[in-house]
């Protein structure tokens, strides 16, 4: 390639007043990849030869890939009126228009391209996108499933690709079904159906296609890591994990999907203090390597405390469930609150958050270089991360400091192991003294508990439904590792009347429900007294809770979110906790509700006490109301929460002062 450059430069030389050589060094610069010596090389040509078509032609098409749609409209019809049977011209054309989101005039330029082209089917793509971008996704996806474009399957992934950019999953999903089936040797069909499937929550599904994927390139780690974490949500954890370690061991993942693993490890039944803390260690040791320049504390020129409090999660969940009480009843006199949101716009429980704080900043998929800069400037006194390691939180960028004080709260349940993150908030039965948990923050308790929770609504908690016992779990399904369904089945196995609940976003796909049933069934449980069902919106599950008399926890990653929600709705929760946060979290609540009767000590005794609450389901249906008035007056004090805040934070900040 660079000897051909060299050779078209020094022809050009040698023939000063031919456009071709210079007209042929730009297509060669574009094919290396150098737009900017390309776009000089065609300019060059358009003055030796202003009529030249083919580097009118050439010109409209280096300004619309260097990202310049305006420019390359122009050029575009500058070169069509030279010459107005320019396919190619036409085709750039189109393009400009559509990066300009003029859709429908995009649309009537490819319509006149494929009227002598039929076959043209990038322009069948574009008409496909420009019709997503008109809001017309089933009519998208009609012109996507054109024979033509199909035979382009680099073409049409990039039309699923708009599909799930527009947020239109089921359309991206029936276009990637389409391609990977028909083509079943192509590794970027079938691993980008495996990928959409994964979303959908049919991670069953998905392990069949990770599998083939793995089949078509042994040596990729994607299909690997597809497998195990399709494996570990419908409940085969040790198994999946195992897959997932040797991948992290090889090095094969990039840090966000290294993130990942130090979540899920959480769901191993036998993992232990030393393994995990060491596995967060070396994440850090990995990725979070100094970068920008060094944290200079620049004191903001307000008596008030600036807070920012940090997450991609402020939608409806935990942090909602956990938060908005918190920052409702926080003091505003002497602190300014910031709320950092790096997702998108949410949905009303991202709306009423950002309704509650002084100040919201939308810093949604910036990099990590422009994100340290951005939080930087906003001159923080404390910053609170909510996310740790959780999905798309950005630890990396908290390990350079942006705040004098940076602390990790709520949405963690381990140690971040991260350089320069000061404190970790939990309360004294999340970790006790004693714990083994290993933290390379400081541990920070809240005397009246780590979780405050905001209560949805006014639902009543009047049972429903006829005499028999019914457990109930809305946790994910991953949680349900071989000792969980165990357990469960000698719950039921002793109960013989009794139902089980499960609710679960997996359980949409019908193939990981079958799979569950036949879990229960191979332990000798009937699979018909299970009632499966999949996502419902957030006050079906509460109502669900009203046909259910006793939620049970899973172990060792137990509920939080669910379990608050289940108390709240008056249904007891039978837990087993272990040595680490996540394992406590439904303990550390029933011990503050002073519910230590639904608090077991092992595993034979997690079953006798399900049993024995099973054998009086009328007096706990009796009790439901009291155990609510119970919940708000001992887990939902926001006040009270937002006081011991307040105070940890001005103690944290004088003694950073002194």
């Amino acid at each position: 390639m660079q000897e051909a450059i060299a050779a078209l430069a020094n022809l050009g030389d040698e023939r000063p007043r031919e456009s071709l050589p210079h007209v042929l060094l730009a297509a060669l610069h574009l094919q290396s990849g150098d737009l900017t010596r390309a776009l000089s090389a065609v300019e060059h040509a358009i003055r030796i030869a202003p009529g030249d078509a083919s580097a009118l032609e050439l010109r409209a098409h280096l300004l619309l890939v260097s990202g310049r749609p305006a420019e390359a409209e122009s050029a575009a019809r500058v070169a069509l009126q030279r010459n107005p049977g320019s396919l190619r011209a036409r085709c750039d054309l189109a393009g400009a228009l559509e990066a300009q989101r003029r859709w429908q005039e995009a649309i009537n330029v490819a319509s006149e391209v494929l009227a002598q082209d039929p076959g043209a089917a990038a322009m069948r793509a574009l008409r496909a996108r420009c019709t997503v971008g008109l809001g017309d996704t089933n009519g998208a996806l009609a012109l996507a499933l054109d024979p033509v474009l199909l035979a382009a399957p680099g073409l049409a992934r990039g039309v699923a690709a708009v599909f799930g950019a527009a947020g239109a999953d089921q359309e991206r999903l029936a276009l990637l079904r389409e391609l990977g089936n028909l083509h079943p040797g192509d590794y970027a069909c079938v691993m980008s159906l495996a990928g959409a499937l994964y979303a959908a929550d049919r991670a069953a599904e998905a392990l069949a296609w990770a599998d083939r994927a793995h089949d078509l390139r042994p040596e990729a780690a994607t299909p690997l890591q597809m497998r195990a974490i399709s494996l570990i949500d419908r409940g085969d954890v040790e198994e999946g994990l195992a897959i997932y370690r040797e991948l992290v061991e090889r090095g094969s993942l990039n840090a966000m999907d290294e993130q990942r693993f130090l979540v899920v490890e959480h769901y191993h039944p036998s993992l232990n203090a030393e393994i995990i803390h060491a596995d967060h260690a070396a994440w850090a040791r990995r990725h979070a390597s100094p970068f920008g320049t060094p944290f200079i504390y620049a004191p903001s020129d307000t008596a008030r405390t600036r807070l920012g409090w940090m997450s991609p999660r402020f939608d409806e969940g935990p942090v909602a469930r956990f938060f908005t009480g918190l920052l409702r009843a926080f003091d505003r006199a002497s602190h300014h609150h910031t709320v950092i949101n790096l997702d998108g716009p949410g949905d009303a429980c991202t709306a009423e958050i950002e309704s509650l704080a002084d100040e919201v900043i939308e810093l949604a998929g910036v990099e990590d270089e422009t994100l340290l800069e951005r939080l930087r400037e906003l001159r923080l006194d404390v910053l609170i991360d909510l996310a740790g390691h959780a999905p798309f939180g950005r630890p990396r960028v908290l390990a350079q400091r942006v705040a004098p004080i940076q602390l990790c709260w709520l949405d963690y349940f381990d140690s971040t192991a991260l350089p320069n993150m000061d404190g970790w908030i939990s309360d004294r039965w999340l970790s006790p003294e004693d714990s083994p948990q290993i933290f390379s923050e400081r541990l920070l308790r809240l005397p009246s508990g780590r979780f405050c929770y905001t209560p949805p609504g006014t639902l009543s908690t009047g049972h429903e439904g006829d005499g028999a016992p019914t457990f109930v779990s809305f946790n994910r399904i991953a949680k349900l590792n071989a000792a969980v369904v165990d357990a469960w089945c000698r719950i039921l196995g002793q109960v013989p009347d009794a139902r089980l609940m499960v609710g679960a976003r997996a359980l949409e796909d019908d193939l990981a429900a079958n799979y569950l049933r036949r879990r229960f069934e191979q332990r000798g449980i009937d699979p018909d007294r299970l009632l499966l069902h999949g996502h419902q919106p957030y006050s079906s599950l509460l109502q669900a809770y009203r046909r259910a008399d006793i939620a049970l926890d899973p172990f060792p990653f137990s509920g939080c979110t669910t379990s608050c929600d289940a108390l709240w709705m008056g249904v007891p929760v039978i837990t087993l906790p272990g040595w680490s946060v996540v394992s406590r979290q439904t303990a550390s609540l029933l011990w503050r509700l002073e519910r230590p009767q639904w608090v077991a000590s092992n595993t034979d005794d997690y079953v006798e006490r399900a049993v024995s609450l099973a054998g009086d389901v009328e007096a706990l249906r009796r009790s439901r109301a009291a155990l609510r008035e119970s919940v708000e007056l001992k887990l939902c004090d926001a006040r009270l929460q937002a006081t011991e805040f307040a105070t940890l934070l001005h103690e944290l900040r004088r003694a950073r002062d002194a």
